[in-house]
C-alpha cells in the first residue's frame, strides 16, 4: 500500500448492524451473524475504503469469555470482504476498566488484557494495529506499549469532547507528547462529538507533530429516538467538512467515520477528498 497517498477508513459498524436488526455487542455478530458483518466490511471496500477495522472493539478476556474465537471470527470476516489492495487493522477500543488509584485495575492487568487480543488479531492475519476513542493516557499508554511487540504499524486516536479534553482531562498537546515517545505512525482524533469542532483540533494537531493524521468524526451529534441514538447528517455535509479539515492535514491523510457513518458517507469522502 502507498503511504504517501490519502487512505481511507471504514466507518461506523455497530450502528449499521443495529440497521440490520443486530442488537447487543457487535463484536458477538462476528460469530453470530457473520455474513451481516463481512457485509458491512464489503460495502466499505465499495465505497472505496481501503483500511478495514476489524470488529474487535472491545474483544477482551474480561468481558468475554470465547474472546479468542470472536477475534479469530472477526479477522475472517473482515478478510472475506477485502481485496489485495485493502489492509484490516486490529481494533482495540477502551477496556471500560479503570486504573489505580482510581480504580482497583493494576497496570499489569491493563498490559495482559491488551496484549491477549493483539496476540490473537496478529495470528490471525492484521496488517496494522487501530487503538481508538481513548480517554485516558495511561491507559493509552499500556495499549501501546503492548501494540509495539507486534512490530507492525500502530495508529492512535483518542476522543475528545467540544473542550479539547478528554473525560479524563487529556489534551491534544498531552496525546502528542505521549505519542512522540512511542512507536506511533499516525495519530488523530475520533468520536467525541460532532464536526464542528474538528477543524480546529486538527489544526493544532498538524501544528504539534509531523505524523500522519488520522480523521474519523462522528456523522453529526445523535438524536435519541425510541431509546437509540440516531445519526442524521447527510453524507453530502459529511464529505464537505472532510473536505475543508483536509486542506489542513500534512502529506499523510487518513480519513474515515465513526459513529452514524455509513458506506455512503465513506463514498462521499473519497469522491471529494
Amino acid at each position: 500500500m502507498d503511504f504517501y497517498k490519502k487512505l481511507f477508513f471504514d466507518g461506523g459498524m455497530g450502528t449499521e448492524l443495529q440497521k440490520l436488526g443486530i442488537s447487543g455487542d457487535p463484536v458477538v455478530a462476528n460469530i453470530t451473524h457473520p455474513q451481516a458483518v463481512t457485509g458491512v466490511h464489503r460495502a466499505y471496500v465499495q465505497a472505496g475504503a481501503n483500511i478495514i477495522t476489524a470488529n474487535t472493539f472491545g474483544a477482551y478476556c474480561h468481558k468475554h469469555g470465547n474472546f479468542a474465537h470472536i477475534i479469530e471470527a472477526a479477522m475472517a470476516n473482515a478478510k472475506a470482504a477485502v481485496n489485495n489492495e485493502e489492509c484490516v487493522v486490529l481494533d482495540l477500543g477502551p477496556t471500560g476498566l479503570t486504573l489505580e488509584p482510581y480504580g482497583d485495575t493494576t497496570a499489569q492487568e491493563l498490559s495482559d488484557i491488551f496484549a491477549q487480543t493483539i496476540k490473537h488479531g496478529v495470528a490471525h492475519g492484521a496488517d496494522a494495529i487501530l487503538i481508538e476513542t481513548m480517554m485516558d493516557l495511561n491507559e493509552l499508554e499500556i495499549a501501546i506499549s503492548e501494540a509495539e511487540k507486534a512490530y507492525m504499524p500502530i495508529l492512535v486516536t483518542m476522543s475528545f469532547d467540544p473542550s479539547g479534553r478528554t473525560m479524563y482531562g487529556a489534551s491534544i498537546a498531552d496525546l502528542v507528547k505521549l505519542v512522540h515517545r512511542q512507536e506511533v505512525d499516525a495519530v488523530g482524533i475520533n468520536c467525541g462529538q460532532g464536526l464542528a469542532g474538528y477543524k480546529a483540533m486538527v489544526e493544532e494537531l498538524v501544528s504539534l507533530t509531523n505524523l500522519h493524521i488520522i480523521v474519523q468524526p462522528n456523522a453529526g451529534l445523535p438524536e435519541v429516538v425510541n431509546g437509540a441514538a440516531q445519526y442524521n447528517l447527510p453524507p453530502s455535509d459529511f464529505a464537505q467538512a472532510m473536505e475543508e479539515i483536509a486542506e489542513i492535514t500534512g502529506s499523510m491523510r487518513l480519513f474515515g467515520g465513526c459513529c452514524g457513518t455509513t458506506p455512503a458517507h465513506i463514498a462521499a469522502v473519497v469522491a471529494r477528498v
